[in-house]
Formats: structure tokens, sequence, C-alpha cells
């Protein structure tokens, strides 16, 4: 029974998080992406997210990938994994209470809710109801389970030393930890461990080994996990595994008066003086660690320095470390920087599904992806800045001048993707609003436009024609023409008491005016071909005949 009880305690837990998970949607990653370097913003957070992970060692997984993928620092994913102690303090408060006989009524009431009702959100509230429902009636089992040890003399002996002496202690801790490592859920030894305390079969000092086996089991599992990682990622790992391991060696010889402070507050249930206890360490673990966080940190990096080389990926033609001469070195930049605002252009289409579809995830790649566009912006810069020297009253020198101007226009376009546009989709998300239909309409027309604009500027990269410039800006005087147009239009649904227009105005305009500053810089592009001093066109037009006649 006790085994029947232990997985469907784990079921329940596993449906939970899942629901829980379902209900904060795409925001936990967004608003973790958002971190200030504030620290208890972070430990708040990290809390927040392992309750919603219901798992220790998922939560240290999950921001090891955040990490290595740039969307949080080292310094605040080391915050969060402080807060980590914190949230798994949550999950065995909730459980350790006694309420086996609503078990099966919340199972039932969940069930209920997610197969009756239409709403995505209400049927992931029932299916947190039914996980829930499940993880009590299966501490119920686990402790009907436990309770015909109280016959085997040997068994009670056995458990009753673990609180005896020092070796016994250690005993129990390696056998707890083996157990957590093997279930992947310290919240499933807690559950073993308020079995056995209100079996009688532990007492407050052998509760307290249970809590330790389980705390260790929470830092040797991500550091297994996380081996493979990058180096970033293993840097959060030690970070993690150093402050755990610190926590168990300073507070392990207080064991006996956390254990006795522990019982005090929880009064006459034992599985409540287990909680309380892993309380009092976990908490008073993170309090510790908090100032030290800043240190930590350093020397994670001190001891696993990552190596200063472009990630996979970000640049594809030109390589820093050849010494080209600068025709050739210019042409590689050229098409380096052409790929990037190409790169920038996906993102520009992306960002706009996004928004229309209210999909967090998609934004969240979107404003990932500039992440990349930074790194090439600076290593194609430096890349130019440092090539032989270029007389200065050349075509080449003009071309390099160019080539600058025009990464800075594409860096500042993929600006505008990342920061303003993702930021107006994870507003309009997060206030639950839609456009209304002729304005959804509008806006793609306008979006369609400025977006083959912006990629037609990219053209003017490998060939800078002046007649293709003066385009650019005559398209950037229609377009304008045509967002004033967009813009009437939706005054006009206001005027007319369109709810989704009045609820979305702020959304909307500031979408326009984001766009209207793609367009902007692509027009930029176009001048920065016409104030070209030399006729680059031309030179590379008469370059391929030459070699055409060597031919």
């Amino acid at each position: 029974m006790a085994v029947g009880g232990l997985a469907l305690f784990m079921f329940g837990l596993q449906r939970a998080s899942e629901g829980l998970k379902g209900l904060a949607g795409g925001r936990m990653r967004v608003v973790m992406s958002l971190l200030t370097g504030r620290r208890m913003l972070a430990l708040l957070s990290g809390a927040g997210a392992t309750f919603l992970l219901q798992s220790t060692t998922a939560a240290v997984i999950m921001l090891v990938g955040l990490t290595n993928v740039g969307l949080l620092t080292l310094q605040q994913a080391a915050g969060m994994a402080v807060g980590g102690l914190v949230g798994s303090t949550i999950i065995v408060q909730v459980i350790s209470f006694d309420v086996a006989q609503f078990a099966l009524f919340g199972v039932a009431l969940g069930l209920l809710i997610t197969a009756l009702s239409k709403n995505r959100r209400a049927r992931l509230a029932g299916s947190v109801l039914t996980g829930f429902g499940f993880v009590f009636f299966g501490i119920f089992l686990i402790r009907q389970g436990l309770e015909p040890l109280r016959n085997y003399p040997q068994v009670v002996s056995f458990l009753g030393q673990i609180g005896t002496s020092p070796g016994w202690f250690v005993v129990g801790v390696a056998m707890t930890a083996l157990f957590s490592v093997v279930t992947q859920s310290s919240a499933a030894t807690m559950a073993v461990a308020f079995g056995l305390a209100r079996a009688g079969a532990i007492g407050d000092v052998g509760a307290m080994a249970f809590i330790f086996g389980a705390h260790i089991a929470t830092f040797v599992t991500p550091l297994l996990a996380g081996l493979g990682a990058p180096r970033t990622g293993r840097q959060l790992v030690l970070f993690d595994f150093a402050v755990r391991l610190a926590g168990l060696v300073l507070f392990l010889p207080f064991t006996v008066y956390i254990a006795r402070g522990a019982s005090a507050i929880a009064g006459p249930d034992p599985a409540r003086m287990v909680a309380w206890g892993h309380t009092i360490f976990n908490v008073a673990n993170a309090l510790v660690a908090l100032p030290f966080l800043t240190l930590g940190v350093k020397l994670a990096r001190r001891l696993l320095p990552v190596l200063e080389a472009p990630p996979a990926g970000v640049i594809v033609f030109i390589d820093p470390k050849l010494n080209d001469p600068a025709p050739i070195a210019l042409d590689k930049a050229a098409k380096e920087i052409c790929r990037l605002g190409h790169r920038v252009a996906d993102d520009l289409r992306m960002v706009f599904d996004a928004i229309q579809n209210n999909d967090l995830n998609r934004l969240q790649i979107v404003a990932q992806s500039d992440d990349v566009t930074d790194a090439a912006y600076e290593i194609v810069t430096d890349y130019l800045l440092h090539l032989p020297d270029i007389p200065a009253d050349s075509a080449e020198r003009d071309q390099l001048r160019n080539l600058l101007y025009i990464l800075k226009d594409i860096e500042h376009v993929g600006d505008v993707v990342s920061k303003d546009l993702v930021h107006l989709g994870s507003k309009k998300e997060s206030q639950g609003r839609e456009f209304s239909i002729h304005g959804s309409n509008l806006m793609r027309d306008y979006h369609r436009r400025v977006h083959e604009n912006y990629v037609s500027s990219l053209s003017l990269i490998g060939d800078p024609n002046k007649d293709k410039a003066r385009e650019m800006l005559d398209n950037e005087a229609k377009l304008e023409v045509r967002r004033r147009a967009v813009y009437d239009e939706h005054l006009e649904q206001i005027r007319r008491g369109v709810k989704e227009a009045q609820e979305t105005s702020s959304i909307y305009t500031d979408m326009l005016a984001a766009l209207q500053q793609v367009t902007r810089y692509a027009a930029e592009i176009g001048e920065t071909v016409l104030a070209s001093r030399f006729d680059t066109h031309a030179a590379t037009q008469t370059s391929q005949r030459r070699k055409r006649k060597k031919r």
C-alpha cells in the first residue's frame, strides 16, 4: 500500500505541476528574463519557479538552460537558485497537513471541472485540484502502508537508532539521499518521512536525517545533469552545489536545536514537525547564502572561466583570426551584414505573428534572437575597425564607412523588434486583449509593407545602386501616408465605440510607431548609399567586367 501511495503521490504532484505551469503560461520565462540584479527579487522569483515546477532539480536544470542561451545572467540565475531553497519548503508545508478526508472530493471536483469547462484556465485549475487531491490521498495511503511497521521490532529498532548516534544518523542521511535520487523528488521523501513520523517509527532527530538526505539529492542530481552543459551552465551548477553543500556543513552541528525549534512550532502533529524542520533549515540556508551571492558568482567564474569564442552560428562569412586583404575582408563583411539583416527580417515577421496570436513562447524566441544579433554586431564591427590601413580618399574607405553605418541601422531595427515590439506583445497578452478584426487586417497590411521595404533595403548592401537608394526614400514617404491612414481608421473605430479598438488603443498606436521606426532605419540605409562619395555600384560593375576579360 505504501508503494502504491507513493506512486499516486508522485502522479498527483506531476499533474499539479503541469496545471500550475499551464496557468503561469509563458509569463514565468518572460518575467525571469526581465529580472533586475536585485537579490531579493531574484530570490522570490526562484522560490515561485520552484513551487510551480514542484521540483528543485527541475528548477535548477531550467535555470541552467536559460543561462546558457543568455536569457538570464549568471548573477540572476544564482539568486533564483538560492530562492529555490525557499520554494522547496512551500510544497512541503502544504502537503504536511492532514486533510486526507477531503482528498477524494478534491479529485472528483477537479475532474468534473476539467471535463465540463470550456475555459482553458478553468481546466488547468481543475488539473491542479485533481493533482493535489491525489497527493493528499497518496500521503494517506503511505501512512496506512507504514503503520504495520510497528509489528516488526527489527525495523522499528533500526529506524529508532537513526537519531541516537552520529554514525546511525549518517547512515539514515545516506539512505534517504539515495531514495531521493532514485525518485527524483525530495517532496516524495518528505511524504515518506510524514508517514514514518505519524506511525511513530522515527523521532524528531531521525526526521532531520530525512531532511538532510533530501537536501543532498537536490544538489547532487543537478550536478550530474549539468556536467555536459556549456561552461556558463556549469558555473551555475557549481554555485548551486557550493551553496547547498555549505548549508549542510554549516547547519549539521545544529541538528538537535533545529529539531527542537521545529517541534515547538509544529505542535502535536509529528508530520508538521518534519515540515517545519525542513523550512527552518532551507530558509536559514538561503538567508546565509544571499549576502555572499556576488562573491559566489565571482568564484564560480574564476574556477570555470568562459572561453572567449563566438557561439556557433553567430558569424558565418568572416573569421576575425584571419588577416584578409581589405577588398576580400570588405566583401566578406558585406555578406555577413546582409545575412544578419535577413535574420532581423525573420524576427520582424515572427514577432507580428506572435503579437497577433498572443504567443509568449515565440515572443521569447525573438527576444533571445536579439542576443545573437547583438553578438554578431559586436564581432563584425570589431572586425571592420581592425582592418589593415585603407587610404583615406578611396572607394574602399567609403565602403567601410557605409558598411558600419548600415550595420548600425540593422542593429537598431533588431532592438525595435526585440525590445519595443516584444514588450508590446507581452503587454497585449498579459491584458488578454485582442485587436478588432478590421484593425488587425489593417495592421497586418501595414506590417507586410514595412517588412518588404526593409528587406528591399538590404539589397543595397551588396548592390549599392543610388537609384534603388532614392526609391527607399520615396517608400518612406509612401509608408508614412499609409501609417496615417491606418491611424485615422483606428481613431474612427474608437469614435464608433468598437470595444477592441478602445481596449488596445495604446498598444496599437505604439506598434504603428515602432514599425515607423523600422521604415526610418531602412531609409537611412538608402541615405548612406546616396551620401557615398564614390559610385561603388559602378565600381563593382567595372571590376566584374575586368574579371570576365581576364578569363
